[in-house]
């Protein structure tokens, strides 16, 4: 019988987590950007920046430069696509983000799609329309995407068949009154955010909580499976609760 290849982890905070200024960091780092030290503790970052203005294409390009060659970024869609009144969106704007990220080269992870909570189901055929322009305009999925919903009504079969018509993966995430372990099977990586364990974005995840996600997240790999995981309690312990989730699973290499 073949084994089945154990799968990755990807594990990091929402945008650039490490603590005090550069005077605290090492002395090899002093000289050196924020990014480049983060990456020397971390494999991966969610970029939400970008949801608010989108990068430059040469800003892309040198963030990657600054990073190790396994070291993964998932960059937020910008507010225009997901956040723009009723969802009607220009496609100009999501071909304008997609070229600017494309900066990224092969150090892309996801591009992370979030909707807010007043996007409720009804909403299904403009998220349909969301998802079908940004396949065809990125036609050989150069960029997964990650889905993540604020309203409960979207945890139902006909969404995760959706997703999964694109390729798409559900975000698994901890905000109050949406289901914490349903993800699409079919789709063979697993994204998680922790935005703190009251779903303020602060606070800390106590021992027993990791522990738990440790090995979930453990237990995916065996399965084959790729997790990204990010913590977004960053006016809490988002840097500590990453750097502990990260020592239980233990550093890919």
């Amino acid at each position: 019988m073949i084994q089945q290849p154990e799968g990755r982890s990807f594990i990091g905070t929402s945008n650039i987590v490490v603590p005090g200024t550069k005077q605290n960091f090492p002395e090899a780092f002093k000289q050196k950007s924020r990014l480049h030290y983060y990456s020397s503790l971390f494999n991966s970052l969610e970029v939400n920046s970008s949801f608010y203005k989108v990068p430059m294409y040469a800003t892309f390009e040198k963030w990657a430069a600054e990073v190790p060659e396994d070291f993964r970024f998932s960059i937020k869609m910008w507010r225009e696509i997901s956040h723009v009144k009723n969802l009607k969106i220009e496609p100009t704007n999501s071909h304008y983000f997609l070229k600017a990220a494309a900066g990224i080269g092969p150090k892309k992870g996801y591009i992370l799609l979030q909707f807010p909570g007043k996007i409720s189901l009804e909403y299904y055929s403009q998220v349909q329309y969301i998802l079908e322009t940004l396949a065809q305009q990125d036609p050989t999925l150069h960029w997964p995407i990650a889905v993540e919903f604020r309203n409960p009504g979207w945890y139902v079969s006909e969404t995760m068949e959706l997703l999964e018509e694109y390729g798409a993966a559900l975000v698994i995430h901890d905000m109050p009154k949406v289901p914490k372990t349903v993800f699409n099977l079919r789709v063979r990586e697993v994204y998680l955010r922790f935005h703190g364990p009251e779903g303020n974005y602060r606070g800390s995840y106590g021992a027993a909580s990791l522990q738990e996600k440790a090995e979930r997240i453990i237990e995916w790999k065996k399965q084959g499976r790729t997790v990204f995981a990010y913590f977004n309690n960053t006016m809490g312990n988002a840097f500590e609760n990453a750097r502990t989730l990260q020592q239980l699973i233990g550093r890919d290499t």
